[in-house]
């Protein structure tokens, strides 16, 4: 018990310590989350459009990743890949 009580004040004081690195992490975290959301979101919408072209665009948690990263680059690497492959 008295393991259990250090170790959780160890985990707090070092929380209250970085606290700020916390946070940036956290903050870039969520951005990434967001981005990565909106991703998908873009590549099923030219799902979409190029199905009617008879083109079938992969839409996974890569393809999302790297359009989130890359962004509009990104899109056209993943529709010219597509489209070659």
């Amino acid at each position: 018990m008295k393991l259990t009580i250090i170790v959780c004040s160890l985990v707090l004081l070092l929380f209250l310590v970085f606290k700020s690195s916390f946070s940036n992490l956290f903050e870039s975290l969520s951005i990434f989350l967001f981005r990565l959301g909106f991703s998908i979101l873009l590549l099923f919408g030219v799902h979409l459009l190029l199905g009617m072209a008879g083109y079938v665009v992969p839409i996974n948690l890569f393809t999302g990743a790297v359009v989130a990263v890359l962004g509009v680059p990104g899109v056209a690497s993943v529709v010219t890949i597509s489209i070659l492959l």
